[in-house]
C-alpha cells in the first residue's frame, strides 16, 4: 500500500481565480509522493504530466537538492530530495544557473552529480517547489495530483475560501493529509 493511499484525502474543486491561494505554499515547497530511482526527467513528465516539450522549453532553471541541473536522466529522484523548479531568471545569476546554458560552466563547482549513494526503489516523497511564470501554469498539475499537507498548512487556504461559501470539514485529527485540488 503506497503512501497516499494510507491518508485522509481532501478534494476541492474551485473555481481558476483561487488558484493563487496556493501560490505561497508552493514557493515554500510541498511534499509530493513519488516513485524513487526514477531519472528526473521521467517524474516530471510521468509522474507530474508535464509535457516534455514544456519541460524543455519552459522550466529553463532546476534545482536538485540546492544544486543546479543539468542533464535531467541522469539526475535521480531520492527520498527527500528538495526540487526547485523555476523558468528564467534575470540577470548573469539567472543565466549562469540555467540548464545547459551558455555560462553553465561557470557553476561546474556546485551543479548537481550523482553520488554513490544508496538508491531506495518505491515509494517516497519528495518536496517540490515551484517559482515565477511556471507558479500559474504548473499549479493545477500539481495540485490535481495531489500534495501531502498538514491540517495546519490546509487551514490558512481553507479560510481564505470561506468567502466562497465552501463549508469543508477536515477529516478527524491526525497527521497529514492528501490534498488534491481540480481547477474549474
Amino acid at each position: 500500500m503506497g503512501t497516499a493511499a494510507r491518508l485522509d484525502t481532501v478534494t476541492l474543486n474551485l473555481p481558476r481565480e483561487r488558484l493563487s491561494l496556493f501560490f505561497p505554499m508552493l514557493q515554500r515547497g510541498v511534499e509530493v509522493v513519488a516513485q524513487l530511482g526514477r531519472p528526473l526527467r521521467e517524474f516530471l513528465c510521468a509522474e507530474l504530466g508535464i509535457d516534455e516539450e514544456y519541460v524543455a522549453g519552459r522550466i529553463t532553471t532546476i534545482f536538485l537538492d540546492n544544486r543546479p541541473v543539468d542533464d535531467l536522466e541522469r539526475t535521480l529522484i531520492h527520498e527527500g530530495s528538495r526540487l526547485t523548479l523555476s523558468g528564467a531568471m534575470p540577470g548573469l545569476v539567472g543565466a549562469t544557473m540555467r540548464r545547459s546554458g551558455f555560462y553553465a560552466a561557470f557553476r561546474q563547482g556546485i551543479s548537481y552529480e550523482e553520488t554513490g549513494r544508496e538508491l531506495r526503489a518505491g515509494e517516497g516523497v519528495v518536496r517540490l517547489k515551484l517559482f515565477n511564470l511556471l507558479l500559474p501554469e504548473l499549479a493545477p498539475l500539481v495540485l490535481a495530483r495531489g500534495i501531502l499537507v498538514g491540517r495546519d498548512q490546509l487551514q490558512p487556504i481553507l479560510d481564505g475560501l470561506k468567502d466562497a461559501g465552501s463549508g469543508i470539514a477536515l477529516p478527524a485529527p491526525g497527521g497529514r493529509l492528501l490534498l488534491t485540488v481540480s481547477m474549474q
